[in-house]
Parts: C-alpha cells; sequence; structure tokens
C-alpha cells in the first residue's frame, strides 16, 4: 500500500475539503481524488462520503485514519533520522509570507545545485498557513513576521504547536509605492494621506486569525485584495496603491520604480522578521545553507532607518 495515499487521505480528513488538502500537499485535486478512490477500493470500504458540504470522513474511515496516524509520523521521522544530507536528491520545502529575500536567497540556492538532483519546494501564504505547514511536516520551515500586539498571543501558539522561532531582523512600519506617486517624495508619510489612494491588503481566508497586515486603516473607501507578492508589486507599480509593509524591497525584485518610504508611527510600533521550526527536529544541512543565504539576501532588502 503506498504510504502516500494514506498522507492525502489523513490530509483531507483534517481539512474537511479536497481543495484544501491539495493547496497543503503541494498537490493537485485530481491527485488526491484518484489517491483515495484507489485507497478505498484497496480496503473495500469508504473513507469519505462526499455532499454539498464538502467531504466527510465516515465513522470507520476515521478509525482506520486515526491508527494510520502514529504509523505516517513515524515513517516521516524515520526518513528524516536516516536520509543522509547527501543523497541524491536534494530535498528543501519552505513556506513564506510575501517575502523579497525569501526568493532571491532560493535562487541563489538553485544556482548552487544546478548540477545536481534537487525538488525544491516555495509555498507564498499567509502567516497562519505557515506555521501550521511546519507543525503538519509540509514544510522545514517557514518565515514570517510578528507584529508587536501579537506577540504574546503567536508565541503562546509556538509553545502550543512545539515550534521554535528565530529573529532574523527587526523592522518599523513602511509604505510601498511607486515613484511617480503623489507622496513619494515624502520622507515620512502620514496615515491620513494614505486614505485618498487605494490600499492593497494580502486576502485571507474567513478562519484567519493572524493579520497579515501591519498598519490597520478603518473606514478606508477603496481596497483591493490580492493573494501574491508578484500581482502586490505590479498593481503598486502601475497605479497610485500602496501597501504597508515590513519595508523589505529586493533591487532585483523586478519592479524597479517602487520604493519604499517611512510611515508616521506615533507608537513606536516594529516587528519581528524570522523564522520558524519543528522543535523536535533538527535543521537539515540544506536548510542551513538556505538560512544563511536567506541573511545575505535579507541585507539586501532592508530599509534604512
Amino acid at each position: 500500500m503506498n504510504l502516500n495515499k494514506i498522507i492525502y487521505a489523513i490530509e483531507v480528513s483534517k481539512t474537511g475539503s479536497i481543495s484544501k488538502a491539495a493547496k497543503n500537499l503541494y498537490t493537485s485535486q485530481p491527485a488526491i481524488s484518484m489517491a483515495i478512490n484507489d485507497l478505498e477500493k484497496e480496503l473495500g470500504f469508504k473513507i469519505f462520503e462526499r455532499n454539498q458540504s464538502g467531504t466527510q470522513t465516515t465513522a470507520k474511515g476515521l478509525e482506520y485514519l486515526i491508527k494510520c496516524q502514529d504509523l505516517i509520523s513515524k515513517y516521516k521521522e524515520i526518513q528524516r533520522q536516516y536520509a543522509p544530507d547527501n543523497r541524491d536528491i536534494s530535498e528543501l520545502r519552505v513556506s513564506s509570507q510575501h517575502f523579497n529575500f525569501a526568493v532571491s536567497a532560493f535562487m541563489k540556492l538553485i544556482d548552487k545545485y544546478k548540477d545536481n538532483s534537487f525538488k525544491f519546494y516555495l509555498k507564498e501564504t499567509t502567516s497562519l498557513d505557515a506555521i501550521n505547514h511546519v507543525e503538519n511536516d509540509y514544510s522545514d520551515l517557514a518565515f514570517i513576521y510578528i507584529n508587536e500586539p501579537y506577540r504574546q498571543a503567536i508565541f503562546n501558539l509556538f509553545k502550543e504547536k512545539s515550534l521554535s522561532y528565530v529573529t532574523i531582523a527587526k523592522v518599523i512600519p513602511h509604505v510601498f509605492i511607486n515613484k511617480d506617486h503623489p507622496l513619494a517624495n515624502e520622507n515620512l508619510i502620514k496615515i491620513d494621506d494614505l486614505y485618498n489612494y487605494p490600499m492593497i491588503i494580502y486576502e485571507q481566508n474567513d478562519t484567519e486569525i493572524l493579520p497579515e497586515e501591519f498598519v490597520n486603516l478603518p473606514d478606508h473607501k477603496q481596497v483591493i485584495y490580492t493573494q501574491d507578492r508578484g500581482t502586490t508589486l505590479g498593481l503598486i507599480s502601475n497605479t497610485n496603491s500602496f501597501n504597508v509593509g515590513t519595508g523589505c524591497l529586493h533591487p532585483n525584485s523586478g519592479f524597479p520604480n517602487i520604493k519604499t518610504v517611512k510611515l508616521e508611527n506615533p507608537e513606536n510600533l516594529s516587528m519581528d522578521i524570522g523564522y520558524v521550526y519543528k522543535s523536535s527536529k533538527n535543521l537539515s544541512k540544506l536548510c542551513k545553507e538556505y538560512l544563511s543565504l536567506t541573511k545575505r539576501e535579507l541585507v539586501h532588502c532592508l530599509p534604512n532607518f
């Protein structure tokens, strides 16, 4: 029996959705549907019932998957413990919020391993999803930022999920705008001035509890929701829209006409940029190489303040 089929089924049971499971496992919905159908044929009973509200696990299916959970956990642990760092195929899985340096470091890593076989995964996502990816072994590590007001809640979450966090930079809020924007020549942008221009916000799931935005502008009349960094930077580059964030912008981002300007910050708020990993796991040699590259690339991205 293929263990991947069981892994797929466990994730569908957790999420109640084939589409969400596919997203979390970096695969396609048809691949998961086919694997589950094959598994149900092998077992001779239904693991799931499909209906309009989603995918529900049957009683017998749940009993089976609970027993398989320990098997899968032990299998993953054995794989990590005994797979040598110099194995034929190097594999790295990283989740990240919307950071240029994570991408540019990935490019450096790809170039370094250009003569080797490898499987590298970089998933751009929300902070909570990134944390969950590490907890569930979908990613080896995740880059997130932590807003000061939510620090304690997030660190409580790390403790609950047995995760470790390492800070690699501390930043203050900046506004991303294009160089022809009416506010481009300001040294400090006032919050009230932003209400005159469209605001870009990274879209979140309805159940998301950790905000992606560093500064909230209540009652803003023009809001654009995006899901990825490329779309956001493209909109900023070609319109008078803006986004508030870390101010981290790599010079090779592909958008040379975008700049960052300090945002008025009367409460002296700051945020940490860092990475999360599983406390019980030792980071692989490849993970450490990638972290070293990200720290170097981050230096090129940090705003001056």
